[in-house]
């Protein structure tokens, strides 16, 4: 049975004060859920404010892994938002990032962007992904 990020992370809830703070009420809905049952939407906005960062970057890769492309409001967004996620906890999953970045690099090369400048900020990211992988890599050996 999956727990939910509540229980997972032991977090209270954001209590109502009658002022209307939809970060708040985001934030209770988020932790009612389980790790498979949070979207493109919430994992992009969770590691945007760096909110369970572990459950967030583990869940990216699994949408990722099914379309790199994939994002809210542009293509390649959740790929632009775990690369700016939390630093030390993105270090625990390159072993599992590294061929998902490998596909996506393959995939972009054919892959039908709206521009020639989408397709070039992606390559980018995604070879600068690699090189900060490559680079911590070579710190641990």
């Amino acid at each position: 049975m999956s727990r939910t990020l509540k229980e997972i992370y032991e977090y209270d809830l954001i209590e109502d004060d009658g002022i209307d703070y939809t970060v708040d009420e985001w934030f209770n809905t988020i932790m009612a859920k389980t790790k498979d049952q949070l979207t493109v939407s919430d994992v992009s906005r969770m590691l945007r404010q760096k909110i369970c960062s572990r459950v967030a970057i583990k869940r990216a890769i699994e949408i990722l892994n099914d379309d790199p492309f994939i994002g809210e409001m542009f293509e390649g967004q959740l790929m632009f938002n775990l690369y700016a996620g939390k630093e030390k906890y993105l270090k625990l999953f390159y072993a599992q990032m590294r061929p998902m970045l490998e596909k996506a690099g393959l995939m972009a090369k054919a892959h039908n962007w709206g521009s020639e400048e989408e397709k070039n900020e992606y390559m980018d990211i995604i070879a600068r992904f690699a090189q900060k992988i490559k680079e911590d890599n070579n710190e641990t050996s």
